[in-house]
């Protein structure tokens, strides 16, 4: 990611952070530790998930899970970020669409 889409997208990364920092002081609310868990297991057992980073060198497709390290139509690249603050971003969404919007109707 080049510092323009850094910039760009730099509300979702800040909200990730603070709230990963709330959720390990135990003061995140139940409804919102139970989202951040569902992603977490989402990333937990998708395959382009390499130790807490969704793989850039890889691309998934959202319906049948296949990967490959080519770029191929239908297939949606891993995004590069780190996983355990971007499940926590109430604006964030998995660019494969496994997770995201579960925020926007609050």
């Amino acid at each position: 990611m080049d510092l323009k889409e850094i910039y760009k997208k730099r509300k979702e990364i800040i909200n990730g952070h603070m709230n990963e920092l709330y959720t390990l002081a135990g003061m995140t609310s139940k409804s919102d530790a139970a989202v951040f868990s569902i992603r977490e297991k989402i990333c937990n057992d998708c395959p382009l998930k390499i130790n807490n980073t969704c793989n850039t060198n890889m691309w998934i497709h959202p319906t049948t899970m296949e990967t490959t390290t080519t770029a191929k139509e239908g297939f949606i690249r891993g995004c590069g970020c780190r996983l355990s603050a971007k499940q926590k971003s109430k604006y964030s969404k998995c660019p494969a669409g496994f997770w995201g919007n579960e925020f926007s109707s609050k």
